[in-house]
C-alpha cells in the first residue's frame, strides 16, 4: 500500500469521532511517523503489544480505512444498546450494591428480556461491578458473651462431646420446668 502522509493521518485523527478508531490512529502516528517503538507506544496508550501489532499490520495493508471500527458478526443483542447503558449506569452508580438476581429483575422490567443469572454475572463482570454476596460465616455472628455462654464445658477426660442435642444453655427457668 502507498504511504499516507503524516498530515493526512493527523487530520483524520483530529476529525475522528469514534474513540477506538482515534486511539488506533494515535498508535500508528506514534509508531510510523514519530519513531516510537511499537511496544513503547502500546504502553503509553495502556494497550497490549499484540493489539498494537494487529492495528499496525492492518494499517499497512488497508490504510486509514483499516483502522475504522467495523460491524461485527454474531448474534445481535436482545436488549437495545441505549437500554443496557441506562441499566448499567443505574447499577454502577448505586452505592448500596446489587445482587445478580436484582440486576436480572431490573433487566426484565426495563427491557422485557429474561437473561439467565449466569449471563447477568457476565454482564456485571464486563461492567466492572462486583455483586453483593453475604459472607455466611459472619451472617449470624454472636457477641463474645454469647459465644462464651454456649461454649461447652470440660467434664472429665472421656473425650465424649458434652453438647448432645442441647442447642441453648439451660437457664433457671428451663431447669425449674424439668
Amino acid at each position: 500500500m502507498a504511504t499516507i502522509p503524516r498530515e493526512v493521518l493527523e487530520k483524520a485523527c483530529d476529525d475522528e469521532k469514534d474513540a477506538d478508531t482515534r486511539l488506533r490512529m494515535l498508535l500508528v502516528l506514534k509508531v510510523k511517523y514519530y519513531g516510537i517503538s511499537q511496544n513503547q507506544a502500546a504502553r503509553e496508550l495502556h494497550c497490549l503489544s499484540s493489539w498494537a501489532s494487529k492495528w499496525i499490520r492492518r494499517f499497512e495493508t488497508q490504510g486509514i480505512e483499516g483502522l475504522e471500527t467495523r460491524e461485527r458478526s454474531g448474534r445481535p443483542p436482545k436488549v437495545k444498546h441505549n437500554t443496557i447503558v441506562r441499566i448499567k449506569r443505574k447499577v454502577v452508580r448505586s452505592e448500596c450494591g446489587w445482587s445478580a438476581r436484582e440486576v436480572r429483575e431490573l433487566i426484565r422490567k426495563d427491557a422485557d428480556v429474561t437473561y439467565t443469572e449466569r449471563h447477568v454475572y457476565r454482564l456485571l463482570h464486563r461492567w466492572g461491578v462486583r455483586t453483593i454476596v453475604p459472607d455466611k460465616r459472619l451472617l449470624h455472628k454472636a457477641s463474645l458473651e454469647d459465644r462464651l455462654a454456649f461454649k461447652k464445658e470440660r467434664r472429665g477426660s472421656s473425650g465424649t462431646s458434652q453438647m448432645g442435642s442441647q442447642l441453648f444453655p439451660k437457664t433457671s427457668q428451663s431447669l425449674s420446668r424439668t
